[in-house]
């Protein structure tokens, strides 16, 4: 299927290592239905960690490109690896994205090398939006994370979904704008 320029969109996947990237990115793939199964990190079966050494260490280290199709449009989505170590795979995929997705942990929420990141993306002038996810570990706390983005990168943070629960109970969202659970 071909697209017309307007109808695609870059978007970038950024944020420290282990914030869920890769799996965010999977999910995304598998909502499309561009996938019929989610990979994991640790099986070493992603979509986007596909060399033997990102593989074998269990993290990306090249930004990776890919795309699905939504509502007409194409969205091609780029992973970019977590570490310092690979800023520039960041700052690549920054270049051309319509879209910054910042992930954050809400176990650990703010990290420095997601504040090195806003760097860029605050340099590239690239809208952006959180996600803060891992909501089901026991040790979420989604309000502080929210806190912390908000004393970091600005008090414009506006939170458009809440857990109903986090930790083990996590199992559905509040979507405030189309205010369904």
């Amino acid at each position: 299927m071909s697209f017309e320029t307007k109808n695609i969109r870059n978007v970038a996947l950024l944020g420290h290592p282990g914030c869920g990237k890769t799996t965010f990115s999977e999910c995304m793939l598998f909502e499309a239905g561009d996938i019929t199964r989610r990979g994991t990190v640790e099986e070493g079966n992603t979509q986007s960690d596909y060399t033997d050494l990102e593989r074998e260490r269990g993290s990306s280290i090249f930004s990776a490109l890919m795309h699905a199709e939504w509502k007409d449009s194409k969205i091609n989505i780029i992973d970019t690896p977590g570490f310092d170590d690979f800023i520039g795979e960041v700052v690549s995929a920054l270049k051309v994205a319509d879209t910054a997705v910042m992930l954050l942990n809400a176990k650990n929420g703010v990290e420095v090398g997601t504040e090195l990141i806003w760097e860029y993306v605050e340099k590239f002038e690239t809208p952006a939006l959180f996600v803060i996810n891992q909501m089901d570990h026991e040790k979420a706390d989604f309000e502080a994370t929210l806190e912390q983005a908000k004393n970091r990168f600005g008090h414009n943070i506006i939170p458009v979904q809440f857990p109903y629960y986090t930790g083990a109970g996590f199992n559905s969202i509040i979507d405030a704008l189309r205010m369904v659970m």
